[in-house]
């Protein structure tokens, strides 16, 4: 036995005692595998929607599948799928073609941005080593999208439908041999959605129809004079084709499947269903709605079956990369859905976190002339780091807003044509109230009452609704009902955020009096720095920031919102307005009251009076999927921000949470620290500004710092920047006037 494990062995012993010391760490152990789920402190997560399948590939006994902005695979032996991500050395989301070169035992992955990755596999299908060819994305002759749409293989040439054209790549070299651009008609330039082989010629299908050339070493293929349009059926057009055993079949809509042989179509599967026409290595399969037909006939009948976009065949059964079902497992009669957990969507336009740990993610949104921005069934929950879909049919298209109760303990959800709907975890929604049937916000005020803002146009209808505890419903007419936004004030004033279309500003409106009050940019009148406001919340001290397409304001004193003279301030940051100049689309606060910042540029937190820039984040330097924040979300509990932006979900490891109103126990986490950890140790279950001091056995302070709200960190470095040895660490909390005070054990393993 080592002198390492023996030392580890001490530390254990000493951190749980001798007593029963296996069966608590095993109970650790089981804890974290669960905690693991979530982003730890000061990391990232993505949160992908494996739904919408786009490419697959099987590869030695897996099967590769990738989403719109997800990538996995699935070993049908073990039943398990595991998440692949940029964290494992990919070069960037957003993967549009897979295709397995099985003599090479490489995985070819294609992007929307034209980059390449060549991913060796073990022989049970593991990932190994990756090479990238980016001399497509990096192509200044190429403008516009660069997209890899579909790939046919012959020999050592891969031939790469692309939305400029053709690319051929040696797979053998890993180098672009060759680049077949405007081989429309006349030299036109076209986009190839997919070439087949087939008859001693090379087909695309194209934005300009079906080309075609001689497939010979004598045919110089970047001439457009050598491909020639091909002829279709009067009134046809072709949806699709594919190449198999040198032969062309074509999905002809209204008539089914047609074949080309002697320089004409013959219908060979009437299918006048038809969608689309996929291919295995061997046969061609027709897609239908909810069917798939093969020469012998039907393959397949499920409701499971959406948008099918590839087929394969391997381990004894069908697999099926459906865009709206995922990945998809047919097996004799049987369907089997196999793909991993995430949101059913990657867009989101409103994010609502809950005190019950649960954040929520809604499909739903509306333009600034209060139109419906999206439209998709249902909404999506986050909690104890899994999701959980609600997309029944009953549910409204158009959930666009929720908020939840903690008086009654529901969450209440508002829709576009819906009404009102609550929900108790986990529960599905049920409807309340369809008589308000379009919400664009919701609000709950401490004594239970739900407010809800029911837009129009039109001036003079009551446009704030309110749900007293008893269920019944009062209305308000405030001076405009162009309402985006709504949130409360700790006076009970119902601040919103007004619709650009119609003027924009702000309106403040008291349920008391029946006072209503407008902002805009004029002084003493707000002096908003633009009219054009995006995003409102109130802070810890219940100050109201307000986030414009010209930066940052905050009201002070929102008591006196109703005086003769109002104007917000502008907080200074680097000796200029914050965030002058550009859109602030989200702002949320976080327990250490922090403010987070979503922009159409970056992500950015400030400390609590945005004086102090303290990160910043774009997708250049983060794992953030884009630059445009769409909106923000702050899970109390963890303190971990959930950012939505317009090409899918990720979450940050927050290091701030809400505070607990009285010492009942800290947690610390990752605990034990092991060899191969170097993030942040996270000590929750703090009140407010507590002091923490982590001291080493020999009773020297090593480290000391605040709460944020009720989280602190350490960063495993002494005072002097020093790393932390192995060893066992005295962790202590104590209030911040010295009267209460908790302790705790940290072991570190190095």
């Amino acid at each position: 036995m080592g002198y390492g494990f023996r030392m580890r062995e001490r530390i254990y012993q000493a951190f749980f005692g001798n007593k029963r010391c296996c069966l608590l760490f095993l109970t650790l152990h089981a804890s974290l595998f669960t905690l693991n789920l979530v982003a730890q402190p000061g990391t990232w997560l993505t949160h992908p929607s494996f739904l919408s399948a786009q490419t697959l590939a099987a590869v030695q006994n897996k099967i590769y599948c990738a989403s719109e902005n997800g990538f996995f695979y699935y070993d049908p032996a073990a039943n398990e799928a595991t998440r692949l991500s940029r964290d494992d050395g990919f070069s960037e989301s957003g993967i549009s073609q897979l295709f397995y070169l099985a003599d090479q035992k490489r995985l070819l992955i294609g992007y929307r941005s034209g980059t390449i990755d060549l991913l060796a596999v073990t022989d049970t299908g593991e990932p190994g080593n990756l090479t990238t060819i980016t001399l497509i994305r990096d192509a200044a002759q190429i403008q516009g999208s660069k997209r890899i749409n579909q790939l046919t293989r012959a020999g050592n040439d891969a031939y790469l439908a692309c939305d400029f054209g053709i690319v051929v790549l040696d797979v053998a070299r890993a180098e672009v041999r060759d680049t077949y651009r405007n081989i429309g008609p006349g030299g036109t330039p076209v986009t190839v959605y997919a070439t087949a082989l087939a008859n001693d010629s090379i087909y695309a299908s194209t934005s300009r129809g079906l080309l075609a050339a001689r497939f010979a070493p004598t045919v110089n293929l970047a001439f457009f004079g050598s491909w020639k349009t091909v002829s279709l059926p009067p009134g046809t057009s072709v949806k699709s084709v594919v190449g198999v055993t040198n032969r062309l079949y074509a999905a002809l809509p209204g008539q089914g499947v047609a074949e080309r042989q002697g320089g004409r179509w013959t219908v060979i599967k009437p299918l006048p269903t038809i969608t689309g026409l996929l291919s295995t290595a061997t046969e061609w399969i027709a897609t239908a709605p909810d069917e798939l037909q093969r020469v012998s006939g039907v393959l397949m009948q499920n409701a499971l079956l959406g948008e099918p976009k590839e087929i394969t065949e391997a381990a004894g059964s069908f697999w099926v990369a459906d865009s709206l079902s995922g990945l998809l497992r047919i097996t004799g009669t049987a369907v089997q859905a196999v793909s991993p957990d995430g949101p059913a969507s990657d867009v989101f336009q409103r994010l609502v976190s809950s005190p019950s740990a649960r954040i929520l993610a809604l499909p739903g949104g509306f333009t600034d002339d209060l139109k419906p921005l999206r439209r998709r069934r249902g909404f999506d929950q986050f909690q104890a780091g899994r999701w959980q879909n609600f997309l029944t049919p009953a549910l409204p298209t158009d959930f666009v807003t929720a908020a939840y109760n903690p008086v009654d303990q529901r969450t209440y959800l508002g829709s576009f044509g819906g009404g009102l709907w609550s929900t108790t975890n986990p529960n599905p929604a049920e409807v309340v109230n369809r008589v308000f049937t379009t919400i664009s916000s919701l609000a709950v005020d401490p004594n239970g009452d739900v407010w809800l803002a029911t837009p129009t146009l039109d001036f003079g209808r009551a446009t704030i609704q309110v749900r007293r505890k008893n269920g019944q419903f009062e209305s308000f007419t405030p001076s405009r009902g162009d309402i985006q936004q709504l949130i409360i004030d700790d006076n009970g004033f119902l601040w919103m955020r007004l619709s650009t279309y119609n003027g924009g500003g702000m309106q403040v409106f008291d349920p008391a009096t029946k006072r209503t009050r407008l902002l805009s940019d004029q002084s003493g009148e707000g002096s908003l720095p633009d009219r054009n406001v995006r995003s409102l919340v109130k802070d810890r001290d219940g100050l109201i920031w307000i986030g414009t397409d010209n930066g940052v304001a905050v009201f002070d004193n929102p008591s006196a919102v109703f005086t003769a003279t109002v104007n917000a301030y502008r907080p200074v940051f680097d000796r200029r307005r914050l965030l002058s100049g550009e859109s602030v689309t989200a702002l949320a606060v976080d327990g250490g009251n922090r403010k987070w910042i979503g922009t159409g540029n970056g992500l950015y937190l400030f400390n609590e009076d945005g004086t102090v820039l303290l990160n910043a984040f774009t997708a250049d330097n983060s794992p953030l999927p884009s630059s445009q924040i769409t909106d923000l979300a702050i899970e109390p509990a963890s303190g971990d921000v959930f950012i939505a932006t317009p090409n899918g979900l990720v979450s940050y490891g927050g290091t701030a949470s809400e505070p607990a109103p009285v010492f009942a126990g800290i947690t610390i986490f990752p605990n034990p620290v092991r060899p191969d950890f170097g993030g942040l140790v996270s000590i929750r279950g703090l009140v407010e500004n507590t002091v923490v001091k982590i001291m080493d056995a020999g009773g020297q302070l090593v480290y000391e710092t605040r709460s944020q709200g009720g989280t602190a960190t350490w960063n495993l470095r002494d005072y002097r920047g020093r790393s932390a040895e192995t060893g066992v660490y005295f962790v202590f909390a104590i209030t911040a006037d010295g009267k209460e005070g908790m302790a705790g054990k940290l072991a570190v393993v190095r």
